[in-house]
């Protein structure tokens, strides 16, 4: 045979074949994966035929792999370009999300008290600073309402000024309130621990604001605290409120204390609330004031909840009020 020579019969001519994959994509969020054919391929439950090599059906990572190398192998496919990088590919949490309308004030890390915000309003966060106590302490405190006459509110044990909410703005109606964070409590950070000398920096606070008429309010451990503070300031203030105070109580010995305690004093307790009332009515007793009225009532609150406006006790509520009032004028 002359010129073009034809491959001999039964002999096929060696060609290069390149077995078409599908591009595997990025799957997008909220769409069903679409994983490629299995067709083809030997599992576990496909009886291997005479001849065939054993396998293990190819996860789908590995059929991407597989794809992206046949590929590569045959230069690609024009119809099918290589799918985007995850990296390239935008974000749907990249998306700035819209502004809420009724947003609060941004909370920032210099923010003052900014544990305390939770019970306060936005008006009153604005109000809150740093109150300078014993030593190095600065202290996380508010002041709302406005007048001559100022009550210092030093809250409970592990507590905040927020246990004095919102019962301090009824006080904020009438007087100056002043409400700080003990040091180591709420937004205040650790300090030497001289609770009897944050309040009377409070109530110093107070005098330098404008109010000449100083009223030291404290329940259970705050209560310990003024009666302590009460004896140190004397004449400085015009009364003294404990609600549920111990006798003594984390270095504060208020029994002792009562005895140099000569300006007006009111004790409040509920009587069921074992060992706390004993402790107050102990306390009255050594209290030298002359003007020192007790109100008892048949409860198990505790401190802040004696007048708190929805679980208090308006007769608890009412008598403070009087007793602020007279100190008022006192």
């Amino acid at each position: 045979m002359t010129g073009e020579q034809r491959p001999r019969r039964g002999v096929r001519e060696p060609q290069r074949r390149c077995r078409e994959f599908p591009v595997l994509r990025p799957p997008r969020r909220g769409l069903p994966v679409l994983r490629p054919p299995r067709r083809g391929l030997p599992g576990p439950r496909r009886r291997r035929r005479r001849g065939e090599t054993r396998g293990w059906l190819m996860l789908p990572a590995s059929l991407g792999l597989a794809a992206a190398m046949t590929l590569a192998g045959c230069g690609g496919d024009a119809n099918h370009p290589a799918a985007p990088s995850p990296a390239t590919r935008p974000s749907p949490s990249a998306a700035a999300p819209a502004p809420s309308a009724t947003a609060t004030p941004a909370v920032t890390r210099t923010s003052v008290g900014e544990a305390d915000w939770y019970c306060l309003s936005a008006r009153e966060r604005r109000a809150m600073f740093l109150l300078h106590g014993p030593g190095r302490d600065r202290l996380a405190a508010v002041s709302i309402g406005a007048g001559r006459v100022a009550v210092i509110l030093a809250h409970q044990s592990s507590g905040s000024l927020c246990q004095w909410w919102p019962y301090a703005r009824s006080l904020a109606a009438r007087f100056r309130v002043v409400a700080f964070d003990f040091d180591g409590n709420g937004a205040s950070p650790a300090g030497d621990g001289d609770y009897p000398g944050e309040v009377a920096a409070a109530a110093k606070w107070a005098r330098h604001h404008g109010s000449r008429r100083i009223v030291l309010m404290g329940a259970s451990m705050g209560g310990a605290a003024v009666i302590v503070t009460a004896a140190h300031l004397g004449d400085k203030i015009a009364g003294v409120i404990d609600l549920s105070g111990p006798a003594e109580f984390a270095g504060m010995n208020a029994l002792s204390a009562a005895r140099r305690v000569h300006v007006p004093a009111l004790f409040g307790y509920g009587t069921f609330d074992l060992g706390f009332a004993a402790d107050v009515r102990h306390v009255r007793a050594a209290t030298a004031a002359r003007d020192k009225p007790i109100v008892a009532v048949k409860t198990l609150n505790h401190g802040v909840t004696l007048v708190d406006p929805e679980l208090g006790s308006a007769k608890m509520r009412e008598a403070v009020l009087r007793f602020i009032r007279g100190a008022a004028h006192g």
